[in-house]
């Protein structure tokens, strides 16, 4: 789990988290399903459509470009200039390499601190030095060469973080914002984000930022709210470019403008931030203010995909399921469905149990068509129907098997 981002706010709040919801949902799906992003998403499927239909024109919902706002953020940028005042805190003992450890921002596979560097770094930090404070709060934080503990971390990151420490006052309002090392408390977290924020800190601007748009901690507002992610944006925070994005893309603290909605998401998508992929990749399948363009769409939902992102992997179902933007492939259709459909996803369920059921891209299994359509109405009630019929084809012993199955199953999260 990514830990630079408070807990709910990672994405922006409820009151912006509409859903690309009638983009993909309303192309043309294979075997009498229809795809849409996950269980936020407000467009229901429930038409019949043939085995190989044609593509759709996709639809905006209510004159918005709405945007997915859920999920994990990317990790953002290593704090170079800190990570080098705590190379050099140590007296030499602390190596520009495992500073980067000692910040948590070790690549996988680097060595963090010796024993000996990590008694170096608590006698600097003891003296009264911020970046080795700041530096052995994350050691404590992370548990790198010392007892994993939230409250020393949060003791470290305040006492560094009274000093002016830029990256110790956005950690420290971190902590404030999720209630770990200390009792929650969204005033705080917001004084010390400012603090942060001010100096010039990109995490701490994208988190000032999502705290106004929800009104935590401070009175609520969108305008100022924007000010803070251009800055993190411009800064190259992926998480400030993304929060940026979406309040382009629905029109929040800043006139709608999709264009720069895409703009955005575009930039944080190309630093791997699989919400920002997917809403680029909607966001192309959508067209209309932007140009149309299935190839950047499915580029950017596979990418999503790829991460784990429930919603890219049952809208590129369904573009392999009908070659848009990509070969038709009815077997890569089904595998990025049932990605999809073992996270969850109803509507992937659906699309699932229809390929089951027409023996497309799977060998073709009645019961399976079954469970997954079990699974599906059970998060859909408008699906209750195409469960009834799949259910007709099995013996009362198969179907009460499959439903026993079904009663069973449990979601798998993201990898």
């Amino acid at each position: 789990m990514n830990d630079r981002y408070p807990t709910g706010l990672r994405a922006l709040p409820a009151g912006l988290s509409l859903l690309l919801a009638a983009a993909l949902s309303c192309m043309a799906v294979p075997a009498s399903a229809k795809p849409q992003p996950p269980a936020k998403n407000t467009a229901k499927s429930g038409a019949k459509a043939p085995a190989r239909p044609a593509a759709k024109a996709a639809a905006r919902p209510a004159g918005k470009a709405a945007v997915k706002t859920g999920g994990k953020s990317a990790p953002s940028p290593t704090r170079n200039a800190a990570a080098k005042a705590a190379a050099g805190v140590a007296a030499g003992a602390v190596a520009a390499g495992t500073a980067a450890a000692a910040l948590g921002h070790a690549p996988k596979g680097e060595p963090g601190l010796s024993a000996a560097e990590v008694t170096a770094l608590h006698q600097h930090a003891e003296q009264g030095e911020a970046s080795a404070q700041y530096a052995l709060g994350s050691l404590y934080k992370r548990g790198q060469g010392v007892a994993l503990s939230a409250e020393t971390a949060a003791q470290w990151y305040e006492k560094s973080a009274q000093q002016g420490y830029a990256p110790a006052q956005s950690e420290l309002g971190l902590m404030y914002a999720n209630g770990r090392g200390v009792a929650r408390d969204d005033a705080q977290a917001v004084q010390w984000y400012r603090k942060a924020a001010e100096q010039g800190d990109a995490v701490a601007q994208n988190n000032l930022g999502l705290m106004l748009a929800e009104g935590r901690g401070a009175a609520k507002d969108p305008a100022q709210a924007v000010q803070w992610f251009q800055r993190s944006a411009e800064q190259g925070e992926a998480a400030g470019q993304y929060s940026l994005g979406v309040m382009y893309a629905t029109g929040r603290g800043v006139a709608e403008d999709v264009a720069q909605a895409l703009r955005w998401f575009v930039a944080a998508a190309g630093q791997g931030h699989a919400d920002a992929q997917f809403n680029a990749g909607m966001l192309y399948a959508e067209g209309g203010v932007v140009d149309r363009d299935m190839a950047q769409a499915a580029h950017w939902l596979e990418k999503a995909a790829e991460q784990g992102n429930a919603a890219a992997q049952s809208n590129l179902g369904v573009l392999y399921a009908n070659g848009q933007g990509v070969p038709a492939s009815d077997e890569k259709a089904a595998r990025w469905l049932e990605r999809a459909a073992q996270q969850g996803d109803a509507l992937a369920q659906s699309n699932l149990a229809s390929l089951y059921a027409s023996g497309k891209g799977v060998e073709r299994s009645p019961s399976q068509a079954y469970f997954w359509m079990l699974l599906a109405a059970g998060r859909d009630s408008s699906l209750t129907a195409k469960r009834d019929s799949m259910a007709q084809p099995l013996s009362a012993a198969e179907r009460a098997r499959t439903e026993r199955q079904a009663a069973a199953w449990k979601a798998k999260p993201a990898p």
